[in-house]
């Protein structure tokens, strides 16, 4: 039965196309034309993202800390400021006068041991 229905179903396929109309010079006239240094262009919009990257190693009272903004999906041409801050308790934060740049350098003591840091990453002109 199975051998019959399939039988069936190929026959209908193979008269069903052999009864449509093959195309003509005409009909390849209406389609839409394309240059051929016609490429296209898509544009990809990304959603840009800063983390902040610490220096490796152990950290010990005396060390130098680096810490660096990382920009993710940022253009080339964009214009970006940088301002730093800290938090003795979240979430009231305080700018850090003077670091206004991608890297902030400071030494860990014991009055800084344990602050939050954060940075502000604003596009220049948006």
């Amino acid at each position: 039965m199975k051998k019959l229905i399939a039988l069936l179903l190929a026959l209908i396929c193979l008269f069903g196309s052999a009864m449509s109309e093959p195309a003509t010079p005409t009909d390849l006239d209406n389609l839409e034309q394309f240059d051929d240094d016609d490429w296209g262009y898509i544009e990809i919009k990304f959603e840009r993202k800063v983390y902040i990257s610490m220096n490796e190693g152990p950290k010990e009272i005396g060390d130098e800390i680096i810490l660096t903004a990382v920009l993710v999906d940022f253009l080339e041409d964009d214009i970006v400021t940088f301002q730093w801050q800290y938090a003795i308790k979240l979430p009231d934060w305080i700018f850090i006068d003077d670091a206004n740049e991608q890297i902030y350098t400071f030494i860990l003591d014991e009055s800084n041991l344990n602050y939050w840091y954060r940075v502000i990453v604003e596009l220049v002109g948006e």
